[in-house]
């Protein structure tokens, strides 16, 4: 029932494993690099998070996919505020643009999915 959520956080978990990897890959600055890191690491625990026990039954936490989509909205804004340039700013605009559908995505349908629940409950 969730395959397209699942499919998403698994997308999120590359990434993330993708921004830790990839300030090395580049030779990024050491401040573009521990943020690559940190970031990196919180998207790997959020998305973890969102779907720790989620089975066919129960959505996944709308709070760990907001999570993820407020990682990658920083992610796609921190190079301009980190004065970055060149590929480590590009890698973080694609990732972060790219984090952040997948997050809103996943806070969208789990929300979606608990007020369905709610309301099937109350009725």
């Amino acid at each position: 029932m969730y395959a397209t959520t699942k499919l998403t956080a698994g997308g999120s978990g590359i990434l993330g494993c993708w921004l830790i990897a990839a300030p090395f890959v580049f030779g990024a600055p050491p401040v573009s690099r521990w943020n690559d890191v940190i970031v990196g690491t919180l998207v790997l625990l959020a998305v973890g998070y969102t779907h720790l026990g989620t089975d066919d039954r129960r959505p996944p936490s709308a709070t760990g996919a907001t999570v993820v989509a407020l990682l990658g909205l920083w992610l796609l804004l921190a190079p301009f505020a980190l004065g970055l340039e060149g590929l480590p700013l590009w890698n973080d605009v694609v990732t972060g643009t790219v984090v952040t559908s997948f997050g809103g995505y996943d806070a969208y349908v789990s929300a979606a999915e608990r007020e369905r629940s709610v309301r099937a409950t109350a009725e």
